[in-house]
């Protein structure tokens, strides 16, 4: 299989070497990644500076770009005779769960590998510090090659969120919805000496509703999660709704 792979956060990030030795034993792997952390780049494209593009090694690319950056002239400019089969993303170092997709690199950068017509998967731990992969080395490549059987003709997106405890706790795998959450003083507002005001955004840890089936309650239980995502974000059943109770005359 010929697999392409990138980040948000990074060439030197212990998830991307991690997941390139789960990866190249028996398959053809190609790195696209930024040259720097892009967390939180969303589905940003650089669109006002030329993209350089540095070979590290064999099939192993830096770009001074974001994500989706990378995906785009992979499949559609130094690779694009290639073939590759999937696009993975991650392993991002912490969860990608609930709104967090809107935001996250990692996740559009698999939703990038679908507009170009194949599929994409998205791997997080949930953990921004102390990171253990031993459940990764134990579980990934089942799940991997299960999930891209079921995938591969369909073109998905599946969003996965390893628990960031040791393989034996590990409880199982659940396919799960999007959670909520919501971040307690998301803006910190500071002054300098000369009492000039700066903000940070970020604040606090998120506090999260509690939803039976859904990624954060799965992954707080140290399960994996796994959560199908597409691109169409319309809203049918208000669709439904605006169509028969709204009337524009013009």
């Amino acid at each position: 299989m010929k697999i392409l792979i990138t980040n948000d956060d990074g060439f030197n990030a212990e998830g991307l070497k991690v997941l390139y030795e789960l990866l190249n034993d028996k398959n053809e792997v190609f790195i696209f990644v930024p040259d720097r952390e892009r967390s939180a780049s969303s589905h940003c494209l650089t669109l006002n500076i030329p993209l350089k593009v540095n070979k590290v090694d064999k099939n192993i690319y830096t770009i001074n770009g974001m994500p989706t950056d990378c995906v785009l002239i992979a499949l559609n400019g130094i690779l694009r005779d290639i073939g590759i089969d999937v696009v993975l993303s991650g392993i991002n170092h912490g969860p990608n769960l609930g709104e967090d997709v809107l935001y996250s690199g990692t996740v559009a950068a698999a939703f990038e590998a679908v507009m170009w017509g194949m599929p994409g998967m998205s791997f997080s731990l949930a953990s921004f510090e102390n990171p253990d992969f031993s459940g990764f080395k134990k579980y990934f490549k089942s799940l991997f090659y299960t999930l891209y059987d079921k995938i591969k003709e369909d073109n998905a997106v599946m969003n996965i969120n390893f628990p960031n405890v040791s393989a034996d706790k590990i409880k199982g795998i659940k396919f799960t919805k999007l959670g909520t959450r919501r971040y307690d003083d998301a803006i910190v507002k500071v002054s300098d000496p000369r009492g000039n005001d700066y903000y940070w955004i970020g604040g606090h840890k998120p506090d999260w509703k509690n939803e039976k089936g859904s990624d954060y309650d799965a992954v707080f239980n140290n399960y994996i999660s796994v959560t199908p995502l597409k691109i169409d974000l319309t809203d049918y059943e208000f669709l439904k709704i605006l169509e028969k109770e709204i009337n524009f005359e013009l």
